[in-house]
């Protein structure tokens, strides 16, 4: 699905919500050409319905939400 260029998120360990929104929030700004962006492995599925709905919200195809080890790894396309 790619990479990210800058300021990874751990992947050895579950994020926050707090933490994805905030990755979001830093880099939605400086994009500038739509690519797959990890947004850690959160601990619900509501809590990626929540970092998916922050502006800007991601559209149809742009999610993408996986299950494992009690954790939920989040890709948006952005």
């Amino acid at each position: 699905m790619g990479t990210q260029a800058y300021e990874e998120l751990p992947v050895d360990r579950a994020v926050t919500l707090e933490e994805s929104v905030e990755f979001k929030t830093r880099t939605a700004r400086r994009v500038e050409a739509k690519t797959w962006r990890f947004h850690g492995s959160l601990a619900s599925a509501a809590d990626c319905a929540t970092v998916a709905n922050q502006a800007p919200p991601q559209g149809p195809g742009e999610v993408v939400v996986a299950m494992g080890n009690g954790v939920f790894p989040l890709w948006l396309y952005y």
